[in-house]
């Protein structure tokens, strides 16, 4: 994850950006988080939706390298499938949006390389902990690590990842992160996407971006 975090350094050279306002998700998000903390100079905020922020429990370890064994042997097979529905929208998804369900289904079954998959999963299974910590004392704020700069935490109500979400909130500077639930939803993007998009133009006009 570090060194994925390193490679937002080319991207940001090659378009020409001295510094952004990342928009992240799931693993994408804890990229993000890790770039912020090696580079804050490069990050204006940040919008993180499910991040995650602990190394991988006992748990998880063993049931992802399970998943990496499948991908790897006999490719998409339907326990790797029901856990990437699972990991994306929760639980109950297809009574809530079954069209939704469907598009996906077919996605990860006919457009995702299995290998490539694999490959990513392990990376994202060996990731370490941010190794942040919220200092309230004003007076060693500085002794603390963790994200300067301003952060939208999000998740969903029914997503698997609300837990995740409040260890994050917990690490966080008060004074500069917000925590955000969404209602009757798992994946927030494809499912609330006007609620999502209302609240990070709040949060820009709120760090005096736009009118």
């Amino acid at each position: 994850m570090d060194e994925l975090a390193e490679h937002l350094l080319f991207v940001l050279s090659h378009f020409g950006l001295k510094s952004v306002i990342g928009f992240g998700v799931g693993a994408g998000a804890n990229i993000l988080a890790r770039f912020a903390l090696a580079h804050p100079e490069k990050v204006n905020a940040l919008c993180l939706i499910n991040c995650v922020s602990t190394q991988a429990g006992w748990i998880e370890w063993g049931y992802q390298k399970l998943n990496v064994r499948h991908l790897r042997s006999q490719g998409m097979t339907q326990g790797v499938l029901d856990y990437l529905m699972w990991h994306h929208f929760g639980r109950g998804t297809e009574e809530r949006n079954h069209d939704l369900v469907q598009v996906y289904k077919n996605y990860f079954e006919r457009r995702v390389n299995p290998t490539n998959l694999a490959l990513l999963i392990d990376s994202y299974v060996r990731r370490t902990d941010l190794n942040i910590t919220r200092e309230l004392d004003p007076t060693r704020k500085k002794e603390g690590l963790t994200l300067g700069v301003p952060v939208m935490n999000i998740t969903g109500a029914l997503s698997p990842h609300v837990d995740d979400t409040v260890t994050l909130n917990g690490r966080l500077d008060p004074m500069n992160s917000s925590w955000m639930k969404i209602s009757d939803c798992g994946m927030v993007l494809e499912e609330q996407p006007g609620k999502v998009s209302e609240a990070f133009r709040l949060f820009l006009q709120g760090e005096g971006y736009g009118k």
